[in-house]
């Protein structure tokens, strides 16, 4: 089942666009993308970890990973 979550565009620039959406919509995007999945509560909680260690690497672009 396909559901549609409402957002308004409220600044919209060249480069970006600021959205708005309730918070029960913001839950529901999350949920629908596996923001509240057990993998990746543990994928982030050890990227945490690694940050806290400094083993850090700065990116511009999460495209620099599969390069």
């Amino acid at each position: 089942m396909t559901q549609t979550l409402e957002a308004k565009v409220s600044k919209k620039t060249k480069k970006s666009i600021q959205i708005e959406i309730s918070r029960e919509n913001f839950e529901a995007f999350c949920d629908a993308i596996g923001f509240y999945r057990k993998e990746f509560l543990e994928a982030l909680e050890a990227s945490e970890r690694d940050h806290r260690a400094g083993r850090v690497t700065k990116r511009q672009s999460l495209r620099d990973l599969i390069e």
